[in-house]
This record gives C-alpha cells, structure tokens and sequence, in this order.
C-alpha cells in the first residue's frame, strides 16, 4: 500500500515563502533628463519660476490637484536631485554662487549706500537670484556657522 500525498488546501492561494532578493540599483545620473517624461517636465517646468502649482500645470497634471501634486513631486527625491541638478548647472552658466549673492546682501545690509538710495530693486534681483541657484534650501552645501561667520567679517571691515 502506498500512501497518498495530500496537499493542503490554501483557498487557491499559492503558499510560497520565497525570499525576496534586494537589487542593487545603480546611482542615478541626474545630468540625463528622468526616465519618467512627466517627472522630467516638472522638474524642468520648475526651474522657470520656482513654482510648484504652475510647474505641475504645465507638466500636464491636473489644475484642480496641482497645487497638491506639485507638492507631492517635489518631496520625489530623484526630482528633487533633478531639480538641484539643473539649478547648480544654471549657476555654472551664469557664473553666479551662493558665496557672490551673499556678498551683495552683506554690502547692501552693512554699507553707506543703503542708507540713502532705494534698494528695493536690487534686493529683489538678488533674492531672484538667490532662489534660482538654490541660496535658500535647507539641504543645500552652506552652513550656519559659515555664513555667521563670514557676515561678521565682512562687518568688521
């Protein structure tokens, strides 16, 4: 007599318990535009005026959820990169740092000049600038102390 084999019945569900095997994932070169077409336009889209909403706008998601979405895009850190990416290499065109804005605010905060002309216009261009290359993200290279102390330098002299 042989026995029989009975298999267990798992309501039609396979029961398999297979590893899953974590794959390597190469770095991503943010010099190439996103495989994702959609993501590629957004990120470009933001370049132009730092806004989310209309970035998302006009990468073609909707207007009654692209204030949301944009938001959402955002916080994708390949887009994000991107984003970084394609504002360091605008700085690099224009021939424009971080250390050379500072240096205009710190002459318009500490010198004579600002004390009896109207600098509104060039503080904004500044500002412009600054948001452009990416002055005044939180992530970005500067550090607190560095700018503290270059500011009291600067005053000192």
């Amino acid at each position: 007599m042989t026995a029989k084999k009975t298999k267990k019945k798992t309501g039609g569900v396979a029961n398999t318990h297979k590893k899953r095997i974590k794959v390597a994932t190469l770095p991503v070169d943010y010099s190439k535009p996103l495989k994702n077409a959609r993501y590629e336009r957004f990120a470009q889209e933001y370049g132009i005026d730092l806004n989310k909403t209309q970035a998302a706008i006009r990468a073609k998601y909707s207007k009654k959820t692209a204030g949301q979405k944009g938001e959402q895009l955002f916080k994708i850190i390949v887009i994000k990169n991107r984003i970084n990416y394609l504002q360091s290499q605008l700085s690099k065109r224009c021939d424009i740092d971080a250390e050379m804005v500072l240096a205009e605010f710190a002459i318009i905060a500490f010198g004579k000049v600002s004390k009896t002309l109207n600098n509104k216009h060039k503080i904004a261009a500044l500002e412009n600038i600054g948001k452009h290359i990416g002055f005044y993200e939180k992530d970005n290279a500067q550090k607190k102390d560095n700018l503290a102390d270059f500011l009291k330098a600067f005053k000192d002299e």
